[in-house]
């Protein structure tokens, strides 16, 4: 996924809008602290350092980078844009979103509908999360007019 780079003078199409949204969720996740990782139902507790292991004086927590104040207002900028999408289409995008930035390839429309608890199939799922973007990428686009 390609990023636009400078938001003053493109198109948004549905590809830049949901890469755009990628990003804010990769952003949100970096300035989130204490999140696990893993599993919360998993053997974990059961995982402790001992006296023969060499490698535990070494070590460190990762230094946890801060955003840039360029990344900060990308990520507020993205996440207002949820307020474009209908609003009940909003859950739905920001799971979809999520998914993608996890690195799935395809968003998957059928976990999301048990997620949901809808009684849609798939495609309409798709449908209607193909509706929100793209009335996302409408006004932002009808911004960039009146500009």
């Amino acid at each position: 996924m390609v990023v636009p780079a400078l938001e003053g003078s493109i198109f948004w199409d549905f590809q830049a809008v949901e890469a755009r949204l990628v990003e804010a969720m990769q952003f949100q996740w970096r300035t989130e602290g204490g999140t696990w990782g893993f599993a919360s139902d998993g053997p974990w507790h059961l995982i402790v350092r001992d006296w023969w292991d060499w490698a535990a004086h070494e070590d460190k927590p990762v230094p946890r980078i801060p955003l840039s104040r360029e990344q900060l207002k990308r990520m507020e900028e993205a996440s207002a844009w949820l307020a474009y999408a209908p609003e009940r289409d909003r859950k739905l995008v920001v799971l979809a979103v999520t998914a993608l930035a996890a690195g799935r390839k395809v968003v998957p429309f059928r976990a999301l509908r048990g997620v949901l608890r809808v009684k849609p199939g798939e495609d309409a799922l798709r449908k209607r999360y193909a509706k929100a973007i793209s009335a996302i990428c409408a006004r932002l686009n009808a911004a960039e007019k009146r500009a």
